[in-house]
């Protein structure tokens, strides 16, 4: 897993602003320095992967926000952006909302599924921020005894 930017200042304005001030328009410079970033890191994956979000989210918010990232470091990194084999299958709590990383955990348990056969070879799951780590390990384990693999991970900031 690899953050490109530590969750204060202008990274976590810039965070509020695609994720609850519905301006979609920062995806692009978010998902550039993603792109720099995984060029640099260069793990072997072979397909991009937004995590998803519950179908009221994306409904209220107009969009996924990690999908918009993820379209745009796919497009930069020339990898193929697979959209939907990943699915959030129970709608939980926001995350931000749990004291603690237990909590993040039980929270995300089980509400992720596969649609179908997921892409074989590495996949990149793609989050705006990572707290705890709960959420990306929570689908990187439905990819993993799904079949795909290896799972690696990359988010625009983390909490420090």
């Amino acid at each position: 897993m690899r953050a490109v930017y530590v969750y204060e200042g202008p990274a976590r304005d810039a965070v509020h602003a695609l994720k609850y001030r519905g301006v979609s328009a920062v995806a692009r410079e978010m998902a550039s320095s993603m792109a720099t970033a995984l060029q640099a890191w260069s793990p072997l994956v072979t397909v991009v992967m937004p995590v998803p979000i519950a179908g009221h989210r994306r409904r209220l918010r107009g969009y996924n926000q990690t999908e918009l990232l993820a379209a745009e470091v796919a497009r930069d990194s020339r990898l193929p952006l697979v959209r939907r084999a990943l699915r959030k299958c129970l709608s939980t709590a926001p995350q931000v909302q749990q004291p603690d990383e237990e909590a993040r955990r039980r929270n995300v348990a089980g509400s992720f599924n596969c649609r179908g056969r997921p892409p074989a070879g590495g996949v990149l799951l793609i989050d705006d921020v990572i707290t705890t780590g709960a959420t990306l390990d929570a689908c990187a384990r439905v990819l993993l005894n799904a079949g795909s693999g290896p799972v690696f991970a990359l988010t625009f900031a983390r909490e420090d």
